[in-house]
């Protein structure tokens, strides 16, 4: 949309996943720890790239923290007007949630439901982190502090001093930060509408297709087509290793039966699969290979 809507002279780049095996050795170093989705690779690939040609860039890290960007911030601002009282304001922003975001609910509840059955994949008993528990402003407080943001900016800095850049993420100026700290509620989420102060603000010079988007995409990949097409050469030989039968965390025999159903269609995808194979991974690259 940008790039059809701007004189932005864009440079488009698709990661190649044949490339990810090979490279997932130096990704691991460089991040130090195993990370969540594949969209680290991503992130990766676009450092390398713009290596050839920068030394710095730009990132928007911390406006959704900042500004409750996150359609899933809607749940503690809703239950916080409830629980204040103010009937006709939750009525109006319930209204508006559903009317843009109805989709992103009902795909988040079909998740947890998943995640709630993948937890047989796992030994022992590991309590979730409720990221949206309390008012809107401690989980904005949280987020920006401790659950969210600080391990994004954690896989920025890791990627972009791989390739020697200098990321900087304007939006945590921390006289930015303090004043947005300061912003009603009601000028972070109006009607359904995410960042209301920001997408005001910028009326007229950012083309109205950008700024009234309604829908919330992260920095994606097709993480579930590469698990079941490019990188299952590699993964069952992986989870059939007896390396991976002996860690105490999982259940290799649940996960490789799981995998199994995934790739013959028998289930749908699920983010733990890619975790485990990636912890898999960093364990041999950090502990086998250094105490064998």
């Amino acid at each position: 949309i940008l790039t059809g809507e701007s004189r932005v002279d864009a440079s488009l780049h698709t990661p190649d996943p044949r490339n990810l095996w090979g490279d997932i050795r130096d990704l691991l170093v460089a991040q130090d720890e195993p990370f969540g989705s594949l969209s680290i690779y991503a992130q990766y690939e676009v450092m390398r790239i713009a290596s050839r040609q920068v030394k710095v860039v730009l990132d928007g890290q911390g406006a959704d923290e900042l500004l409750g960007g996150y359609i899933a911030y809607q749940i503690p601002y809703l239950i916080g007007l409830l629980r204040e009282g103010r009937l006709a304001s939750f009525l109006g922003e319930l209204s508006g949630t559903l009317r843009h975001h109805r989709g992103f609910f009902q795909a988040a509840a079909g998740q947890e439901r998943i995640r709630k059955k993948r937890q047989s994949l796992f030994k022992g008993r590991f309590e979730p982190v409720s990221r949206y528990a309390g008012s809107l402003n401690a989980v904005l407080k949280n987020e920006l502090l401790a659950t969210n943001l600080p391990v994004m900016l954690h896989w920025e800095d890791r990627n972009s001093m791989a390739f020697s850049i200098e990321a900087r993420v304007p939006f945590l100026d921390y006289l930015l930060v303090e004043y947005t700290a300061s912003l009603p509620l009601s000028q972070k989420i109006r009607a359904g509408i995410t960042k209301y102060v920001l997408r005001s603000a910028v009326r007229g010079l950012v083309p109205d297709t950008i700024r009234c988007r309604k829908d919330k995409m992260g920095f994606i990949t097709p993480e579930e087509v590469w698990m079941k097409t490019v990188l299952s050469p590699f993964i069952p030989e992986l989870l059939a290793s007896p390396r991976f039968a002996s860690r105490p965390y999982w259940d290799a025999d649940v996960v490789r039966r799981e995998y199994e159903d995934y790739l013959a269609g028998k289930t749908i995808y699920s983010p733990e699969f890619w975790r485990i194979v990636c912890t898999e991974l960093w364990l041999q690259e950090f502990f086998d290979k250094r105490y064998s």
